[in-house]
């Protein structure tokens, strides 16, 4: 079973991996740069093969990858037409440009392949009635459909959250049970949730579970159901981010290492390929944002110095990347550090 865990973890990393790596490859390729190496993983090389100018190989240690490009280090390049920094600051915004896109662009044909195959949905028809609740006690009972709250329709698990969460006072739920329409009155109880975010909120709340049915589209509404979920995604993450760094959102609870991500893949595994896929495509735009962040040796942090070489009109010195370089190199081995020991920490608490 570990075996099996491990080797779907490896997976995972390896198709996120190659999609970022591929779109600097091939975006690269396009403006006339050659690719000495396309390397998957770290370490000794396990295998290896040379196909035109590009050595592509697979290393022993699986977490991460890299293209090199020819003269990628202003110090090392000769002015060759083929190489990285003899290109204009807009084609090399492109390549490391790329690699993030790719990543997204990976999570949005999942998303839609999904939505074309069966996406899991909440569906308001009720799956189970929390005892001495309002809704058990005005007598909703499982399987009653819910369509109007209010006399507003209800289409969505969304739409009755936030009709329940924003009226005041008694309310009105019109259900559809077998072939009879039938009201009830209740007044919603008030509770202190915890919001996707971890932050603790107040809500109303009548007491009932979803259904979870599948809806399947045909391709041309599952390309637009996929785009408008991965746009969804995108501002939950980034609205995630935004409460870790302001600190809404405890950075012990936000972050997650190689540790945690392969415990969270290993789980989720067991729920299906559907929900494996869905993970898959959430750790894609995850990693997209987190690689356009300005910290040097990200490809956020080159794309900041492309602009302040196109604002400057000119390259800073190399003694100047050199130093950012190095300061990017000790941020990311400290988030590391953390991340590693966050997520032992929590495991070990987790098993007292």
């Amino acid at each position: 079973m570990w075996l099996i865990d491990i080797l779907i973890f490896l997976g995972v990393l390896s198709v996120l991996i190659i999609s970022h790596e591929f779109g600097h490859f091939i975006v690269a390729r396009r403006n006339g740069i050659k690719v000495e190496k396309f390397s998957i993983g770290f370490g000794p090389v396990v295998f290896k093969v040379k196909r035109r100018d590009t050595i592509f190989s697979i290393c022993a240690i699986p977490l991460g990858g890299y293209v090199k490009l020819a003269g990628e280090d202003r110090a090392s390049c000769r002015g060759r037409e083929d190489e990285f920094f003899s290109k204009p600051p807009g084609i090399r915004a492109k390549v490391i440009f790329a690699g993030p896109l790719f990543n997204y662009f990976l999570s949005f044909v999942i998303l839609w392949f999904l939505f074309i195959v069966g996406m899991p949905s909440l569906d308001t028809t009720v799956n189970e009635v929390v005892k001495n609740m309002p809704a058990h006690i005005g007598g909703i009972e499982k399987g009653d459909k819910i369509i109007e709250v209010n006399n507003r329709e209800i289409k969505t698990w969304d739409d009755l959250r936030q009709e329940i969460g924003n009226s005041q006072g008694k309310i009105r739920i019109t259900v559809l049970r077998k072939d009879r329409y039938l009201q009830f009155e209740m007044l919603p109880k008030e509770t202190e949730t915890k919001d996707i975010f971890g932050r603790t909120i107040k809500s109303r709340k009548i007491g009932v579970y979803p259904s979870i049915i599948t809806k399947r589209y045909n391709p041309l509404l599952a390309l637009v159901k996929g785009a408008g979920y991965t746009l969804k995604l995108t501002f939950l993450i980034v609205k995630g981010f935004y409460y870790t760094f302001t600190g809404t959102l405890p950075i012990k609870e936000a972050v997650a290492g190689p540790v945690r991500l392969f415990e969270i893949t290993s789980n989720v595994a067991q729920q299906g390929v559907i929900a494996l896929l869905n993970l898959v495509s959430l750790i894609g735009i995850s990693l997209a944002i987190i690689n356009l962040f300005p910290i040097p040796i990200l490809d956020g942090g080159h794309l900041f110095l492309i602009l302040l070489e196109k604002l400057r009109r000119r390259p800073l010195s190399e003694k100047a990347e050199s130093i950012l370089t190095n300061i990017g190199i000790v941020i990311i081995s400290a988030i590391m550090f953390f991340v590693f020991y966050n997520d032992i920490i929590n495991i070990i608490s987790r098993k007292k």
